[in-house]
């Protein structure tokens, strides 16, 4: 998806409001009747990239984009890795829909949902790249990431010792963060 498609970036919106998706739809949803807050502009859109609460959420939510297929496959191999015995016993012992799931299924699941959060935290810690497409840190450094930081300043600013300096911080940071996810994964590990 050519994300410079969905948010609109250019100041005023013009003609090209209505060819920007996401501010399309929140300008027909603000013109129904029992939404209409006459906050959404057709001649003067949101920036979404330009101010800095909104360029937060840009990204969060092209991250969690990226990472839910990621996500999703790792989620549907631990339901298949479940053995059908032990759905089998949960049935008999009469089990059914959202007490299956949550005594049962769960419980199994958590392991895996740790280490799918574990994958989750390193992947968006170290890609620079949706930052750096999207706002390049901006604006007023209000999106900036170690990755950005680190490559804004060892690479652009040439200051090679200072961009490795900042790089190597998030060695420490996601080592601490992965020793708890997977001591919280061996601790819920279901036997």
């Amino acid at each position: 998806v050519n994300w410079t498609l969905v948010h609109d970036l250019l100041p005023g919106g013009g003609h090209f409001y209505l060819y920007k998706p996401v501010n399309w739809m929140l300008g027909v949803v603000d013109h129904l009747p029992w939404v209409h807050t006459g906050k959404i502009d057709p001649f003067n859109p949101p920036q979404w990239l330009g101010q800095a609460t909104l360029a937060k959420l840009s990204i969060i939510a092209v991250q969690a984009w990226r990472i839910l297929p990621f996500a999703t496959v790792i989620f549907l191999a631990g339901l298949s890795s479940i053995p059908a015995e032990v759905e089998d016993a949960a049935r008999i012992d009469g089990a059914t829909g959202l007490r299956k799931f949550w005594y049962v299924t769960l419980p199994l699941q958590l392991p895996i949902a740790a280490v799918a959060l574990l994958f989750g935290i390193v992947f968006t810690a170290t890609d620079m790249t949706v930052v750096y497409v999207l706002t390049n840190g901006g604006p007023f450094n209000s999106t900036q990431v170690l990755t950005t930081w680190a490559y804004q300043t060892g690479i652009v600013s040439s200051s090679l010792g200072q961009g490795a300096a900042v790089s190597l911080y998030l060695l420490p940071v996601l080592a601490l963060v992965a020793i708890l996810m997977l001591r919280f994964a061996r601790k819920v590990e279901v036997s």
